[in-house]
């Protein structure tokens, strides 16, 4: 069989086949590893108390520092905050000053001189908004099931832009905010009567967390042998294209 400027035996097939075979169970022993890891990184939300908006059950929880648990519920501020340049009560507020400055930059140019190609450079001007400092207010504490703790315990990453503030040509202000209240649901590793190690995800249910988890088993599986197969692949090309004569012999 030809292939270009080389040729096939039916022996390099049945070695290749050979190899193949090899390789697929090699495969399948890394891909084991790699599902087992995933799944050991990923136990202690399988294995996690599972709470769903139940304040008696998540106080009880805590009293008895009962590990890892799921909890889903309402983030609500203890001590809402205000400020007179935006309207409404917030988790949150923050505020970013930004200067709008000139900047000067050196720009490349060509141009023929003779035969040959010189290069030249001009000083080139720019304005951007600049960041130029910042204030926050932020709740001191925040109830979640019933329970108060203080504002840092959990990182919220749900902070969004509200507003703009032209304060003149060269001066504005941006507004961001977190709401007062939202849902989530709370990884966590109660200890020592508290929650430790928090992450928090915003809008998800405890299942969707778990069924996330699941997932990334999933794609690593389908991900790993896709590569996999792959590199079978060019290993059999490798060694077909090889000059295998001691087959012959």
């Amino acid at each position: 069989m030809e292939f270009r400027d080389f040729t096939i035996t039916k022996r390099e097939i049945l070695v290749s086949i050979a190899i193949t075979f090899i390789l697929i169970g090699i495969g399948f022993l890394i891909n084991s590893a790699i599902q087992n890891a995933i799944y050991e990184k990923n136990e202690k939300y399988y294995k996690a108390l599972k709470i769903e908006n139940n304040e008696e059950q998540f106080k009880y929880a805590i009293k008895t520092n009962i590990g890892n648990t799921l909890a889903q519920g309402k983030v609500q501020a203890v001590n809402r905050v205000s400020i007179s340049d935006i309207e409404g009560n917030y988790f949150k507020i923050k505020k970013v000053k930004e200067k709008y400055t000139k900047h000067t930059r050196q720009v490349a140019h060509t141009r023929k001189v003779g035969n040959t190609t010189q290069t030249y450079y001009t000083t080139e001007e720019y304005w951007t908004w600049d960041y130029a400092g910042e204030e926050e207010w932020h709740t001191e504490k925040f109830d979640f099931l019933g329970v108060n703790f203080d504002y840092g315990t959990i990182k919220f990453n749900n902070e969004s832009y509200k507003h703009t503030k032209q304060v003149d040509y060269y001066t504005r202000y941006k507004y961001y905010t977190i709401p007062e209240e939202f849902e989530g649901t709370l990884f966590t590793y109660i200890n020592n009567n508290t929650i430790n190690v928090n992450e928090f995800y915003l809008q998800d249910a405890i299942n969707d967390i778990i069924d996330n988890k699941q997932g990334e088993a999933d794609v690593w599986d389908i991900g790993f042998w896709i590569i996999w197969i792959i590199l079978i692949g060019f290993i059999d090309f490798g060694y077909m294209y090889l000059d295998n004569n001691y087959l012959e012999d």
